[in-house]
Formats: C-alpha cells, sequence, structure tokens
C-alpha cells in the first residue's frame, strides 16, 4: 500500500498500480492509512520547517466542495459519494499545495500569517510547541520567533489553542478581545459581523475587551463580547459544542436555524438563504459529522417541516417554510 502511495506521488505508476491505488484508498476503513502516508510524506519534503503546519485535514475541503454544488437525489448521489472518495485520492498533491495559504513576505521575515479558505481547517504548531486549529475562513498571525516578554498571536475568525506552558505569557489578540493565557486549552470565535466568543476547556484566562473591562474565566465557562459596547457576559456552557469542530463535527443544542445557517455557510462554502423570518428564529438540535450539505437540507426538511430549493443563477440554497 504504502509502495502504491510513493508511486503515485512521484507520478511513476503504471495503469494497474494506479488503478489498486484508487481501489485501497476510496475505502473509508482505509482513511487512517491514507492520513499516514500523507503525514510520512510531508515530513520528508523540502518545504517543512518547524513552524509548518500539518495539512492533514485540507483532505476534508474536497468533500466539502463536491457536496457544496448543486443537491442532488438517487443514483447521482451515490456517484458523487464514490467520486469524492477517488477526489480525494487523485488530489493528494493539490491538497497539499493548496486549500491553505502560508505567506512570507520573504524567508527573513519576522512575521508570518496562516489562512484558510472556506469549507477548509487546518492544525499546525506555533514556535514554542504551542498547537492551533484554525477553523474555516481564518487567519492568525505570529512572529517566525517569540519574544522573551511575550508570545503575541493575532486572530481573525476562529481558533483552537492548547497552549504550551511557560513563563512567558500568551496573548491572543482580535479585533474586539484580548485573551492573556499561561498555559491552557481554549476556542476564540471572532468572526466579522458576530459578538466574539472565548471558550475556556482547561485552565485560566483572563479577557481584556476594548473598552478596558476585564474578566477571568474557569474552565467550563464563555465569555460573549459585546462587539457594539465592548461589554463581556460570562456563562457557564458545555465546552464540547465549541470546539467539536477539530474534530470535524458540527454540534448544535437548541440554537434558532439563523444561527445554524452561518455555521453551515463557512462550513460547507455555500449560501443559504432563509426566505421567511418565522423559521429563522425555529431552533435545532443536531450533530453532523461528515455529511454532505445535502444530507444535512434532507434533516432540516424532515425534523423542521422546511423545504428548499437550489437557485442555479445565484448559486445558493433559499429555504422556506411548507405551506
Amino acid at each position: 500500500m504504502k509502495e502504491y502511495y510513493k508511486k503515485y506521488i512521484d507520478n511513476n505508476c503504471t495503469e494497474d498500480e494506479f488503478q489498486q491505488f484508487v481501489e485501497l484508498f476510496v475505502k473509508p476503513d482505509k482513511q487512517l492509512v491514507l492520513d499516514a502516508n500523507m503525514k510520512e510524506h510531508w515530513k520528508h519534503t523540502k518545504a517543512e520547517e518547524t513552524e509548518t503546519p500539518d495539512l492533514s485535514d485540507t483532505l476534508h475541503k474536497i468533500h466539502y466542495e463536491i457536496n457544496s454544488q448543486e443537491p442532488r437525489t438517487g443514483k447521482t448521489r451515490k456517484l458523487v459519494t464514490y467520486l469524492t472518495r477517488v477526489a480525494a485520492v487523485l488530489f493528494i498533491p493539490l491538497a497539499i499545495a493548496l486549500f491553505f495559504t502560508l505567506e512570507k513576505s520573504n524567508s527573513s521575515a519576522e512575521l508570518q500569517t496562516v489562512s484558510t479558505p472556506l469549507a477548509s481547517k487546518t492544525h499546525f504548531v506555533l514556535p514554542d510547541g504551542s498547537e492551533v486549529w484554525l477553523n474555516s475562513g481564518s487567519s492568525i498571525e505570529y512572529p517566525k520567533e517569540f519574544s522573551r516578554k511575550k508570545r503575541l498571536v493575532k486572530l481573525s475568525g476562529e481558533a483552537y489553542f492548547d497552549v504550551q506552558k511557560s513563563k512567558t505569557p500568551f496573548e491572543v489578540v482580535t479585533e474586539n478581545v484580548q485573551v492573556n493565557v499561561l498555559g491552557t486549552a481554549f476556542n476564540v470565535m471572532s468572526y466579522s459581523n458576530t459578538n466574539p466568543e472565548v471558550t475556556l476547556e482547561r485552565g485560566k484566562v483572563q479577557l481584556i475587551s476594548k473598552s478596558g473591562e476585564e474578566k477571568v474565566l474557569a474552565p467550563g465557562q464563555q465569555a460573549v463580547i459585546d462587539a457594539e459596547n465592548s461589554s463581556i457576559q460570562v456563562q457557564k456552557v458545555d465546552t464540547e459544542i465549541y470546539s467539536s469542530w477539530i474534530d470535524n463535527k458540527l454540534i448544535f443544542r437548541n440554537e434558532s436555524l439563523k444561527d445554524v445557517v452561518e455555521r453551515l455557510e463557512r462550513w460547507y462554502n455555500i449560501s443559504i438563504e432563509l426566505d421567511d423570518q418565522y423559521i429563522s428564529d425555529k431552533k435545532l438540535t443536531a450533530t453532523i459529522e461528515y455529511e454532505s450539505i445535502t444530507e444535512v437540507m434532507d434533516l432540516l426538511e424532515i425534523t423542521m417541516s422546511l423545504k428548499y430549493e437550489y437557485d442555479k443563477n445565484e448559486r445558493k440554497l433559499i429555504v422556506k417554510p411548507i405551506k
């Protein structure tokens, strides 16, 4: 199996070997083997640096891109499922090179930026050993080497941090809030046009809003920052709901359809329009893991008495109530 992978990557396989390679890796139970081969190949590429991110999650980008196209049914849906798996094989080199942006002005630049497009995410390690999971439509900026005074990163979008314990303070700065930590694990959500959220799994963090208001979070607590007046509200939450995305899951617990749609749009890189204010306020409880956008919309139709259609001209899904 490893031999087939290497020959494919080197573009040195025969037609029969290529066919065997495809047959091996379109099977779901071979996903772990595929992931292991990708990681090994990546470690031996010339482009690897200590700060180079782990790009294994970018394969999910292919899955979502294919399923974000016009909804399909019947035999076509089965074919799409098969082609999704084949695509993960055919575009492994592209998945490594694309769907992820690592920007450097030059090799000696002090700052570097990691960005992820919609419907994709990535995991990487910062210079101090802290781990970062960067969600779709997000970017983070950090120095090639942290100073002795503080470890500063700037975030736009959403990221989960597992911070390496150190005497040097770790700071996450967003447009509306600054998060100060020493060693902890937490999720920060700070997309534009939304109220930022900081959810703490373990350790302790201090928050400072633009107005100067300060709050300290304990494990299991979440802070919601009002983007307009910079006030901070703290509440007890189930942290898994807010960090499950790093394990390729979306968890909704009694959330309004309006909020659900916002997360689905980023997750699948597709535009969704709610045609009626009434359905915007309807509540949903569900867990989504690897389902296509068609499967998700079918679920909404069944559980919430809705119907949806695909507008080819606008390239968006329109959700309407059943009257």
